[in-house]
C-alpha cells in the first residue's frame, strides 16, 4: 500500500541541547513516509552546525536557514504550509518531541475521517526529558472554545497536531499573526481556522512531549499576559458577545452597547484581581514571580478596561452608576500599581 506523504515541520531557534532529540523522533516514526523540512530562525547557538549534518547524512531532511531572526514562530509555520509536498503536515517546536508511533496513528485517524485536523493530548517534561504532568485536552465545539477561552484567558486546544494540507490550498486560508503578537497565534488561529469551516478531532492519547523551560514563552508571564489581550481583543471584534459572555441575558438589555463596554470592563476587573492574588497563574510560574511583578505585567488590563468604562460613559444613564463605581475600582488599581 502506497503511504501517503506527510511533511513535518519543525522550527529551531538557540534549541541546540534539544534539536537533535526532536529531530530524532521523527527520523525514528514507526511511519516511513516522511518529509521532514527544519526552519532555523537565525540561530547563534551552533544549531546550524548540527542541521547541516542531519541534513548531509538524510534524505528526507531539507532545511531552511533564516538570515533574520522573525520574532516568533508564525513565519516559518506560513512557510512549512507554503513548501509542504505531503497531503498532511505537523509543525513542531525542536524543544518538543514525538512518541515514536505519533504520525501513524495521526494518519490513521485521518484518512478513517474527513476531519481536517487532529490533535491530541501532551505529556509535560523538563529540561531534563523527565516526566512531569500530563495535559490533557477535550472536542469543544466552537462556542464553547470562544467561552472557555474568554473566560480562562487560554488556549482550549493545541495546534500542532496533524493538518490536511488540502484545507489551506482549498480555503486560501494560511497562518496568521494578529496585531503582529506572535505568541498568541495558536489560540487565535485555532479560532479562525474553525470558524472558516476546518473540521477537527483528537486522538486521546498522549503522543507529543512538550517541554517547559526557562526559555519559552510558557515561562514569560508578561508576554502571556499581553498575549491573552490580543486575544481578547480578537474575539471581542470577530464574534457575538452573547458567544464569549453566554451568562449575560443581551436580549433584555436596554443599552446593549454600553452593557457590552461594563461587563467587558467587569470581566477584566476580575482577570486582573485574579492574577494580583496569583489566581489563574500556571503552577510552573507561581514560584517564579512576585507580587510587584505581577502589579506591573497587569497595567495593559488595566489600561484597556479603562478604554472601556470611558466608551460606556459616552453611550447613556443605563448602566452610569455601575460604570463610574467600576471606574474607582480601576482607579484604586493604579493607585496600588
Amino acid at each position: 500500500m502506497c503511504l501517503p506523504v506527510v511533511t513535518v515541520g519543525i522550527i529551531n531557534y538557540n534549541c541546540i541541547k534539544f534539536l537533535e532529540n526532536c529531530v530524532e523522533s521523527y527520523l525514528n516514526q514507526s511511519y516511513r513516509n516522511l518529509e521532514i523540512i527544519i526552519i532555523d530562525d537565525c540561530s547563534t547557538d551552533g544549531s546550524i552546525e548540527i542541521l547541516r549534518e542531519l541534513e548531509k547524512c538524510n534524505e528526507n531532511v531539507r532545511c531552511i536557514y533564516h538570515e533574520k531572526n522573525s520574532g516568533g514562530p508564525s513565519q516559518a509555520i506560513q512557510e512549512i504550509i507554503q513548501q509542504a509536498g505531503g497531503k498532511y503536515f505537523q509543525w513542531i517546536a525542536s524543544d518538543d518531541y514525538v512518541q515514536a508511533d505519533a504520525i501513524e496513528k495521526f494518519v490513521d485517524y485521518l484518512e478513517k475521517t474527513n476531519n481536517d485536523y487532529v490533535y491530541c493530548n501532551f505529556k509535560i517534561i523538563n529540561e531534563n526529558n523527565e516526566f512531569t504532568s500530563c495535559w490533557n485536552y477535550s472536542n469543544p465545539t466552537l462556542d464553547d472554545m470562544v467561552g472557555s477561552i474568554f473566560a480562562n484567558a487560554s488556549g482550549v486546544i493545541p495546534m500542532n497536531g496533524l493538518y490536511r494540507l488540502d484545507f489551506f490550498r482549498k480555503s486560501g486560508i494560511t497562518w496568521s499573526i494578529y496585531r503582529n503578537n506572535d505568541h498568541s497565534c495558536d489560540t487565535i488561529n485555532s479560532l479562525n481556522f474553525i470558524r472558516n469551516g476546518m473540521k477537527y478531532g483528537m486522538i486521546n492519547e498522549s503522543l507529543i512531549y512538550y517541554r517547559l523551560h526557562q526559555n519559552n514563552c510558557s515561562h514569560n508571564l508578561e508576554e502571556r499576559i499581553k498575549s491573552s489581550l490580543v486575544v481578547y481583543d480578537y474575539i471581542i471584534e470577530n464574534f457575538n458577545e452573547a458567544a464569549y459572555l453566554p451568562a449575560i441575558e443581551w436580549s433584555s438589555s436596554e443599552n446593549r452597547e454600553q452593557l457590552k463596554n461594563y461587563s467587558i470592563a467587569s470581566h477584566f476587573y476580575k482577570k486582573i484581581t485574579e492574577y494580583m492574588n496569583f489566581r489563574g497563574i500556571p503552577r510552573h510560574l507561581k514560584h517564579t514571580i512576585s507580587k510587584e511583578q505581577i502589579k506591573v505585567c497587569m497595567r495593559v488590563f488595566i489600561d484597556e478596561g479603562m478604554l472601556y468604562i470611558h466608551q460606556g460613559l459616552t453611550q447613556g444613564d443605563t448602566l452610569r452608576n455601575e460604570l463610574v463605581e467600576l471606574e474607582t475600582e480601576y482607579k484604586n488599581l493604579l493607585n496600588e500599581s
